[in-house]
């Protein structure tokens, strides 16, 4: 385990125990800059620990600390799921997660998730509105299932990794977080009614949830929902870090946390053609992410 990352292991209820790798330090943080991280189907926590070890993300890691939830059974190389295992559902899973704050001690966080995480993490927003800031989601869906897909998708990148040579997490094990996934259910009319914080909607343009994204900012009341697109991109994390990055520093300073962090600006992102800028409306606290062309 990198040296970086402290692990605990917090027993949720319904759900059971989960590994919670800390990315920080909770003694001195714990008070300030939160984030709560839960990754997608075939992913593992690293996804979210590599993003955040990029030179773009440097200035918000120093002064931040990060609780990046491991979904049961999503390690990398990890062993199969026993069998008796009662795989959690994608609420049960939201509900339960302010138990790993409570834990920790941590009163309020910013919680970002990942595709079926994007899910998850707004659901717990929903549920516990007074422990968010506000929540960053990306190529997220409030709608239930979409039906069949999720799972060869999963198959075509655990075999892209492996080809590779690189870690994965167990296949049966993945099949059983999209299994819940695909069975999650409808959350997109409770959006106005339970949330009260501010949104920031990512997804990439080539992404099969993209709509979803879109219904969930049309769904939305003005002011609180921000949305930003990267055209020909599938997964932000992974392909546009640094602005993906960008859009999380201007996001936090626009609910006054890290007001101190300035923007990156070297020659080679000046020089970049996709910029990112935050628009002003006339309507007041009406925000919107969007990619200009310099």
């Amino acid at each position: 385990m990198d040296p970086q990352l402290k692990h605990h292991v917090v027993d949720l209820e319904v759900v059971g125990p989960v590994s919670v790798y800390l990315q920080g330090d909770l003694e001195k943080l714990r008070d300030g800059v939160v984030f709560l991280t839960v990754h997608d189907i075939g992913n593992s926590y690293m996804t979210w620990v590599n993003f955040i070890m990029q030179p773009s993300m440097e200035e918000i890691r120093k002064r931040s600390l990060f609780l990046h939830v491991v979904v049961p059974g999503q390690t990398l190389d990890g062993e199969e799921l026993s069998p008796k295992f009662n795989f959690p559902t994608c609420q049960d899973l939201a509900l339960n997660l302010v138990s790993i704050l409570d834990q920790m001690r941590v009163t309020r966080v910013i919680g970002m998730g990942n595709g079926a995480g994007a899910n998850i993490i707004t659901r717990f927003g929903m549920a516990h509105r007074t422990r968010v800031h506000g929540i960053i989601t990306i190529n997220n869906t409030a709608a239930a299932t979409m039906g069949r897909g999720v799972m060869d998708k999963v198959k075509e990148k655990l075999s892209a990794l492996k080809k590779e040579g690189k870690k994965s997490v167990n296949e049966k094990n993945a099949a059983k977080y999209a299994e819940a996934y695909k069975k999650r259910t409808e959350i997109l009319t409770e959006l106005n009614n339970r949330i009260d914080f501010d949104v920031l909607l990512i997804a990439g343009m080539k992404s099969r949830n993209v709509e979803g994204t879109e219904n969930i900012h049309r769904e939305m009341k003005p002011g609180l929902c921000s949305m930003i697109k990267f055209e020909d991109i599938t997964e932000p994390l992974l392909e546009v870090p640094e602005k993906t990055a960008e859009a999380i520093l201007l996001f936090c300073q626009g609910v006054g946390l890290l007001p101190t962090v300035g923007r990156r600006c070297s020659r080679e992102e000046t020089n970049r053609k996709n910029s990112m800028s935050m628009e002003e409306y006339d309507k007041p606290n009406v925000r919107r992410f969007s990619l200009t062309t310099s």
